[in-house]
């Protein structure tokens, strides 16, 4: 039974080696989402947990990003989020996937991301689109 229940976005968690995945997993599982962040910025590599799965710690931050991205994409589109929660989730997942929105457009990465990561694809155009729609009802 798994206990995840929502689509997450797991190309990233699928491109590491499985030793490796199995911390992305755990992370993902046990982690807030602001612990997942805090972690990034800090970049202070858990060689304690490395360790147990005897994971080299060069590969610390592709688990890191890869359960960010998991986890951000795990959050359903919801009215009850605010603009600015729903921006900051979108900045986190496009930083996550390596597509920075100080680098790219989001149409663009909406576009790059189409075939490579259709999980992380469709919540960025429900995202998007819950953004517009916040963003009219705040016009009226």
């Amino acid at each position: 039974m798994h206990l995840i229940e929502n689509e997450f976005e797991q190309k990233l968690l699928h491109e590491l080696p499985p030793h490796a995945r199995d911390i992305g997993v755990d992370l993902l599982s046990t982690r807030s989402l602001g612990d997942l962040l805090l972690m990034l910025d800090e970049n202070q590599v858990d060689k304690e947990l490395l360790s147990v799965k005897k994971v080299p710690s060069n590969l610390w931050e592709p688990i890191l990003r890869a359960a960010l991205l998991a986890k951000t994409t795990y959050f359903l589109p919801d009215s009850e989020l605010s603009q600015e929660e729903v921006l900051f989730l979108i900045k986190a997942a496009c930083m996550s996937a390596g597509y920075p929105l100080t680098d790219y457009s989001l149409a663009n990465i909406i576009e790059l991301t189409e075939e490579d990561m259709p999980v992380f694809h469709r919540w960025l155009l429900q995202l998007t689109k819950n953004l517009k729609e916040k963003r009219l009802d705040q016009a009226n």
